[in-house]
């Protein structure tokens, strides 16, 4: 039977199959599996909810961070279609960690839009200068989606863009904790998605460690929306290290350097204090965000 892996803590998933929720193992001959991925499984027997994984499809992108413990990055969600990186516009935004998560985006080839939350908590003055601050990531190629999940009564802020860049996708909500993922998929659920609570309540039981079932994946089916809509909330911020990524990776979520590379003096600059770097000039003049610098700069050292 074929279906799609929902949830996953420790070595148990949950794979939904039309209609109905196995709980499962996997193989031990597959790679480690993650939520978004199609599989192949074997029902113990028609009477029970319960199976096993025999095969993985090929994945058409992959999510991951790397293992402390392992070699290996480990994956966070797969065959999705872009990354929905949500962050609060309030008590602050730490534009570091909107880079790094930009870096895992680019490093797996997934589109991402950034999701600025809570903005009925801003004064209007405050929403014009974070505009301001946050507008290069829009000049850049990044969306930036002002949402609250409050109705707006304006329309400026209201949810109703957000949902136009979910329907007919899977998207992945990405983010510092506090950014208000929990509230958006709330709104965007208004019949608490019972059948995913039922799943994770399941997956709970089955490991008996229900208490930390809000720190794994889950993928959430939306209705009202273009077939193959779908949400994954995962883990935090936190999750996106990227110390295991090579230089030359970590540069590659810069795309704005880019267009300055081949005008450094040295052909081996790392735009850190170079003489001639071209990098370094275009901050000076404008042409490139003094804080995307500094947050590569930042990167390399971790």
């Amino acid at each position: 039977m074929r279906g799609q892996i929902i949830t996953r803590s420790g070595d148990r998933l949950l794979v939904e199959i039309r209609d109905k929720i196995l709980r499962c193992a996997q193989r031990k001959k597959l790679p480690p599996l993650t939520v978004g991925d199609w599989v192949t499984v074997e029902q113990d027997s028609a009477s029970t909810n319960e199976g096993v994984i025999t095969e993985l499809e090929e994945r058409s992108t992959l999510l991951s961070r790397p293992d402390p413990f392992n070699q290996r990055r480990k994956p966070i969600a797969s065959n999705i279609d872009q990354l929905l990186l949500v962050t609060a516009s309030e008590p602050g935004i730490d534009q570091l960690q909107i880079d790094r998560i930009i870096v895992a985006a680019e490093a797996s080839s997934i589109p991402l839009s950034i999701v600025i939350n809570k903005v009925d908590l801003l004064s209007q003055d405050q929403r014009n200068s974070l505009k301001d601050k946050l507008k290069h990531y829009q000049e850049i190629g990044y969306p930036l989606i002002w949402i609250s999940t409050l109705m707006s009564k304006d329309g400026e802020d209201d949810i109703e863009q957000l949902k136009q860049q979910l329907d007919g996708r899977c998207s992945v909500l990405v983010g510092p904790s506090g950014g208000g993922k929990s509230s958006i998929i709330k709104t965007l659920l208004p019949d608490g998605a019972e059948s995913n609570k039922i799943a994770v309540g399941e997956l709970a039981r089955s490991i008996k460690q229900g208490k930390h079932t809000t720190s794994v994946s889950t993928l959430y089916h939306l209705n009202g929306y273009s077939e193959e809509t779908s949400i994954i909330d995962s883990p935090g911020v936190r999750e996106f290290g990227v110390w295991d990524l090579d230089e030359n990776t970590i540069r590659g979520g810069f795309r704005e350097f880019d267009l300055y590379l081949d005008q450094c003096r040295f052909s081996n600059c790392r735009h850190l204090s170079e003489p001639g770097c071209a990098v370094s000039k275009a901050v000076d003049n404008g042409e490139i965000s003094t804080n995307r610098l500094e947050s590569y700069r930042g990167l390399l050292e971790e």
